[in-house]
């Protein structure tokens, strides 16, 4: 065991610090007075949370109809340079028309009544087209609602759409940029025209530039905290089981979930809290804690006397710029009263952390396979299983443009689930001991890092992390700093995101980045 050491601190800052009263910390960056479609009932959709629209619908300034218009007249305004979006929902609108009566009439079903979302393309909706972005599930309508869906609609969320996203949750071959699929063309960053990063990429882009309230992706292996990254956003990836995946096209059952991904650690807690929990159509769930208040953690989240480990190593190993931004987010946890103790020991992982990969092929064949023979009708395509998939793209080498090599891969796997269980639940075993130790051995909360650099460790142990925007490298290139914990530690660590972000607000939208994402702005 590598010996670890406290960080000097300031003598006495500890007993004297307290949390930053929120009246008292900076404000989020808004948009600029060039965005002319940045505001409705005087609130500025950047920085508004859905608590402030809520407040807003209840005090009668505004509607769920007048929502979903504001978010539709800037994806029409603003998409076409980012292709964040697949689908629109052609009933939002009636939708949200609906939820409105129910408030005229007394019903508010709660924090999430008539707030319009945007859900990555591969989570399934039984009115709206799902299709992981691929060109032979075009048009695919599943039979039913994800869980997620279903959780969502109960709660009184609006579907506005469906989100773009790297084809098979970039599964699909090496060469293949992140952001791209054979349906969906590419997906480029609000920033600056570039790198989306991650499978969720059309959920991050659209976020980042307020398209809707909040956005759903999926992770297999950073695809939610890498996007979340770039993009400026909130991402909470999921405990593995605490979030159902039936309806979601699987990528590896081992490791998948899902997770939201907003512009506030509020905002993402709330989507966390209407949709986590058991669910009998997925036995990952089975231990899932229920009734869970996410929200309620964002609140009341704090800092003082938590014990963050985090790597030396890494730090200076970063560039000056990223180095500045980390310093600086590690000083605003100090400065909150966290205790930062170095640890090395999740650093020292060397490949281990990226073990999952092996293990995805199988896992793939075996349950896409049971997906198209079990959750949706036979695509026009005609295909029933991965191997169907490769032959169908062969036939298109203008849209599968970047071969599929790992698609054919996976289609030369047996896909045995059983093997895939097993091989996923040992890799989860051993993953997970690693990082309970790296706790345990410094009595840590949580571990720290910059960016999503921890995410293979925390995907192939199924432990959660909350990313949450630490400010931009060279004034220009959004960067998370990341909170990952042990097993059903999701709570905990949407407490110390909430915490850091009331304390640094480092969110800055794209649009006071990147001057070209508004037309004449």
């Amino acid at each position: 065991m590598r010996t670890t050491r406290l960080l000097p601190l300031v003598a006495g800052l500890l007993l004297t610090v307290t949390a930053i009263p929120s009246e008292a910390a900076p404000r989020f960056a808004g948009s600029p007075a060039c965005d002319t479609r940045a505001k409705v009932a005087g609130l500025d959709l950047q920085t508004a949370t859905a608590a402030d629209l809520q407040a807003a619908m209840r005090a009668g300034r505004l509607t769920s109809v007048r929502l979903v218009d504001a978010y539709l007249a800037r994806i029409k305004a603003y998409d076409a340079k980012t292709n964040s979006i697949r689908a629109l929902h052609p009933k939002a609108r009636a939708e949200a028309a609906r939820l409105d009566a129910e408030r005229r009439a007394g019903k508010v079903r709660g924090p999430l009544h008539g707030i319009p979302l945007l859900l990555k393309d591969n989570i399934g909706t039984k009115d709206l087209p799902t299709t992981a972005g691929s060109i032979a599930l075009e048009g695919s309508v599943p039979f039913q609602d994800s869980t997620v869906v279903a959780r969502l609609r109960a709660a009184g969320a609006i579907v506005l759409g469906k989100a773009n996203l790297s084809e098979w949750a970039n599964w699909v071959d090496l060469s293949m940029p992140n952001g791209y699929s054979s349906l969906g063309g590419q997906v480029l960053s609000a920033y600056d025209f570039g790198d989306p990063l991650g499978s969720s990429s059309g959920s991050g882009v659209a976020g980042s530039m307020a398209f809707a309230t909040g956005t759903f992706g999926s992770e297999t292996s950073g695809s939610i905290l890498s996007p979340a990254s770039v993009n400026g956003l909130v991402g909470i990836k999921p405990t593995r089981g605490l979030v159902s995946r039936s309806g979601v096209i699987p990528l590896a059952e081992g490791f998948d979930t899902a997770g939201p991904m907003t512009r506030t650690v509020a905002d993402a807690a709330a989507l966390l809290t209407a949709v986590a929990g058991p669910d009998a159509a997925d036995n990952a769930t089975s231990d899932a804690p229920a009734g869970v208040d996410f929200a309620a953690a964002a609140r009341t989240g704090s800092l003082n006397g938590v014990r963050l480990g985090f790597s030396a190593q890494r730090r200076d190993g970063l560039g000056g710029p990223a180095r500045e931004v980390y310093d600086a987010a590690l000083d605003t946890l100090r400065a909150q009263g966290a205790v930062l103790v170095e640890t090395e020991e999740l650093e020292d992982l060397g490949q281990l952390g990226i073990a999952e990969i092996g293990l995805i092929p199988n896992d793939f064949k075996a349950h896409l396979d049971a997906y198209l023979t079990t959750a949706i009708p036979t695509p026009k395509s005609g295909v029933r299983s991965l191997v169907d998939v490769v032959a169908y793209n062969q036939q298109f080498p203008d849209k599968v443009k970047y071969g599929q090599r790992l698609l054919i891969a996976s289609a030369a796997q047996p896909g045995v689930r059983e093997l895939a269980q097993a091989g996923s639940l040992g890799l989860r075993t051993a993953m997970g001991e690693v990082i309970d130790r790296a706790l345990e051995a410094d009595d840590l909360d949580a571990v720290v890092v910059h960016g999503p650099a921890y995410a293979n460790v925390g995907a192939s142990a199924g432990y959660p992390t909350v990313i949450v925007p630490a400010g931009l490298v060279n004034d220009e290139d959004p960067v998370g700093l990341s909170f990952l914990g042990s097993r059903y530690a999701d709570r905990a660590l949407v407490g110390y995101a909430s915490a850091y972000e009331r304390a640094s607000r480092k969110r800055v939208p794209p649009t006071r980045v990147n001057d070209e994402i508004i037309p004449g702005c």
